[in-house]
């Protein structure tokens, strides 16, 4: 009869399952060291109700309307004003605006209003839920296409105007991390 030795398959198990221990502790050490290391920031959550306002439309010299879109925040986290820029879109046309953006010389909101992104009803930017806040419009026109309302800011290459009865699309995106709160469609009436 013929016998086998199996003294050498003990110490081979043993190593291979130290090896494999180690690389299952490697990757839940990299996995979690990864993990914290991301630099990438999370866009707050909330809740916006969005509220066309059009106040009047007119090409009459010194006519005043503070027409744009009343933003209310319904729920979630609270954000500052700086902190977020909106973006607008019909078709092929879209611009951005955020708090920084200075409103346009020949705006016709009235003397009260002294930014694109101004909070209702107080003075701070810092935006908690029951608050609201409005995104004015610099200008309006009638033209052959319509009534509008439209948005350029001083220094933009073009700017961009809201016709009255069509679709358009908002986005209000976090600066921070470029990633949208929220967004979605308004008609103007």
């Amino acid at each position: 009869m013929k016998q086998m030795n199996e003294a050498g398959v003990s110490p081979v198990v043993g190593v291979m399952l130290m090896l494999v221990v180690t690389i299952i502790i490697a990757a839940v050490v990299s996995a979690f060291a990864g993990g914290l290391s991301s630099d990438q920031s999370k866009a707050p959550q909330a809740t916006l109700g969005v509220t066309p306002v059009v106040q009047g439309i007119n090409n009459t010299a010194g006519f005043t309307a503070n027409n744009g879109l009343l933003f209310e925040h319904k729920g979630g986290d609270p954000f500052a004003l700086g902190d977020i820029k909106i973006q607008l879109q019909s078709q092929d046309a879209k611009t951005t605006i955020g708090l920084d953006d200075t409103l346009a010389i020949s705006h016709v909101t009235s003397d009260a209003v002294t930014a694109y992104l101004m909070k209702v009803g107080d003075s701070d930017t810092f935006i908690n839920p029951g608050d609201k806040f409005m995104l004015y419009a610099d200008n309006c026109r009638i033209d052959s296409m319509g009534s509008q309302i439209s948005w350029k800011p001083e220094g933009a290459v073009a700017g961009f105007g809201a016709y009255l009865n069509t679709k358009c699309e908002y986005k209000v995106i976090d600066k921070n991390s470029g990633k949208a709160i929220q967004s979605g469609e308004f008609v103007l009436h």
